[in-house]
Order: structure tokens, then C-alpha cells, then sequence
């Protein structure tokens, strides 16, 4: 589960992809939009339907969760100031591949 200070409110979901950077990859696509009240990133999670049926898109969404907090904490992108969006539309079994993924996208905001 990700924790509640990571969780992006669902108001701002429109706000990001409408006015975020875009960093498209192999599994899913990366919005990024940086915002300086926010001291701790935060992450929205929007799985395609084709992806599969529910029980595909649950397990894909529960994958990439684990793989975002791993990542938050090998990254160190706390006080990063920025707001992520991450819009899947590719099926990904393997945690490690999905992480190296996310963790290619996110090291462009890591250090900015």
C-alpha cells in the first residue's frame, strides 16, 4: 500500500496530465508537474482497460505501487517538490522490469 502522504488527490489528476512534463516508456507513460507547496512526492496511478480485465489492472496497479515506493526511497525524492502521474497502457508480470522503468523516469525529476 502506498502511503497516504504519496497518494495524489484525485482533483489534481486532470491538473498534472494537463499541465505535466510527459516521460513515455515502454509500460506506461510518466507525467510529471512541479508544484512548490508539496514537500513530499506525490503519485496518482491510471491503468488502461487494455490492460486486461479488473483482476489484470488490480494486480498491475499493486505491482507498480511497490515498485514506485522502492523507488521513492532508492531515489531519495522526498523534498523533490513535484506531483507524478503515471498512465499505464502495457502489461508488466515482472516487478523488476516495471521498477527499472519507473525508476529511468523518475531520476529525470530527482535531482532538479
Amino acid at each position: 500500500m502506498l502511503n497516504k502522504k504519496y497518494r495524489l488527490p484525485v482533483s489534481q489528476f486532470p491538473v498534472v496530465y494537463k499541465n505535466g512534463k510527459k516521460i513515455r516508456g515502454k509500460y506506461g507513460m510518466l507525467v510529471a508537474l512541479k508544484i512548490k507547496n508539496t514537500p513530499t512526492p506525490q503519485f496518482g496511478f491510471v491503468v488502461s482497460k487494455k490492460i486486461g480485465g479488473a483482476v489484470q489492472r488490480h494486480r498491475f496497479t499493486r505491482i507498480l505501487r511497490v515498485a514506485v515506493t522502492e523507488s521513492i526511497k532508492e531515489l531519495s525524492l522526498d523534498n523533490c517538490g513535484y506531483i507524478f502521474q503515471y498512465v499505464a497502457f502495457e502489461s508488466c508480470d515482472s516487478k523488476d522490469a516495471l521498477k527499472e522503468e519507473v525508476k529511468t523516469q523518475l531520476k529525470g525529476f530527482a535531482n532538479d
